[in-house]
């Protein structure tokens, strides 16, 4: 398995600690930023995610959407909890060195990560402040580079959102599937991409090299969102490996 680096003390952080209580969000406990009690739901058996929506790739999950890991990502989402990308993302990047383990995924010196984050609506982008999963792929990314030994990895924010689309909350799998039916689509072959060396490093070099594609996501809950995400870039002639989520619905 990987080593992983000691992440760096984050000083800005802390000053905002100074400023607003720091507390876990997985339960709350004071002083804490993601206590060792609720990281610990995020470290069992990976699982595979049964969806209503009928996808070709296989879908994972760290937990499901319940307790501590159901409030860490609506706290990280919807109130403005982005300290907690880091510790997510870490928890996902044990979970992808259990999948090359197990023989699911490609070794790093294999072949390179790709990383394509769930895209979120303008809106959506507008009321959180932020593309919230893309800051999770972002810490994702140097967590996999960062370990030993590491592996080339490319950060690829290759799909949007079109158009208007409803809230999800509340939607079945087929309201879901319609709502977003040709609206998440593949971004312009100019899309930068960041890429580590030896990792592809434009789409065009993206789309002519072999290589490990993951979907990533916080929730997935009916999979209509992974389906139609994995149905356009495999549109776009880019193969998917899997759908990576940090719980399931």
């Amino acid at each position: 398995m990987p080593r992983r680096r000691t992440p760096a003390p984050d000083w800005a952080a802390a000053l905002a600690d100074l400023v607003v209580p720091l507390e876990c969000g997985g339960c709350g406990c004071p002083r804490q930023r993601w206590c060792q009690a609720c990281a610990a739901t995020l470290e069992g058996p990976l699982l595979r995610a049964r969806t209503r929506a009928d996808l070709p790739v296989p879908v994972w999950a760290l937990a499901r959407h319940a307790g501590p890991p159901a409030r860490a990502v609506s706290a990280y989402k919807d109130r403005g909890r982005t300290d907690l990308a880091v510790p997510l993302a870490a928890a996902l990047a044990v979970a992808v060195d259990g999948l090359r383990a197990a023989g699911e995924l490609a070794e790093p010196d294999e072949l390179p990560t790709v990383l394509v984050p769930a895209p979120a609506s303008a809106r959506a982008r507008r009321r959180r402040g932020t593309d919230h999963v893309r800051g999770i792929v972002d810490a994702l990314a140097a967590d996999l580079a960062g370990s030993v030994p590491g592996g080339p990895v490319c950060v690829a924010p290759l799909l949007e959102v079109r158009g208007r689309v409803r809230d999800a909350a509340g939607l079945d799998a087929g309201a879901r599937a319609r709502n977003l039916a040709g609206r998440i689509r593949r971004r312009p072959e100019g899309t930068a991409l960041r890429a580590t060396p030896g990792a592809p490093a434009t789409v065009g070099a993206l789309l002519a090299t072999r290589a490990t594609v993951l979907l990533v996501d916080d929730v997935v809950t009916t999979g209509a969102t992974a389906a139609a995400c994995v149905g356009a870039l495999r549109a776009g002639g880019l193969a998917v490996d899997g759908v990576l989520c940090v719980t399931a619905a």
